[in-house]
């Protein structure tokens, strides 16, 4: 038996993988070409990349994951907003290039499992994936930006703030 969430997952995954056979992009190395993600001793620097969805949370979280890049600009981000199928296939591009990137990422729902379903299928190395239900208010910008910081130094994640009204949400993090 299938409940609604998995029938529109399912739906979604179809018509992301529709568009991605109607089209065929000849171009997206540009969305990696950033700075250098924190590295372990002689390992080489990823180039690397943020996705967010288009919450309330991504100002927060882009300022986390900047602010763990010493001596960096800002990263390249993408934002996956609704179901915009370009997007969609930028990434599914650039996940098949063999350049090779770290990607951090604060998503909706339906948006991290469309995103999962790509790195999943291009061979990337799925390092953490956690679902958050966050209460809306000032505390919740604070999580987000701990959030961004904890998943580019591969700390311990915060707890979300709990309450009313939650949003639910998918933080990433992954090797591509």
């Amino acid at each position: 038996m299938t409940t609604p969430s998995s029938d529109r997952r399912d739906v979604l995954k179809g018509l992301m993988a529709a568009g991605l056979l109607v089209s065929t992009p000849s171009w997206a190395r540009s969305l990696w070409a950033t700075g250098d993600a924190p590295t372990a001793a002689g390992a080489p620097a990823l180039a690397v990349s943020t996705l967010v969805s288009g919450s309330a949370l991504d100002g927060a979280f882009l300022a986390g994951v900047n602010s763990a890049l010493p001596g960096h600009g800002a990263t390249a981000t993408h934002q996956l907003s609704q179901l915009d199928a370009g997007l969609y296939q930028q990434l599914n591009a650039q996940l098949n290039d063999g350049e090779p990137g770290l990607l951090v990422g604060l998503l909706d729902d339906a948006s991290a499992v469309l995103v999962l379903d790509l790195l999943r299928s291009a061979g990337a190395q799925v390092l953490s994936v956690q679902h958050h239900q966050v209460a809306p208010g000032s505390d919740a910008a604070a999580w987000a930006q701990a959030l961004g910081q904890s998943l580019m130094s591969d700390r311990p994640l915060p707890q979300a703030p709990q309450g009313n009204g939650a949003l639910s949400c998918v933080s990433l993090r992954c090797v591509i």
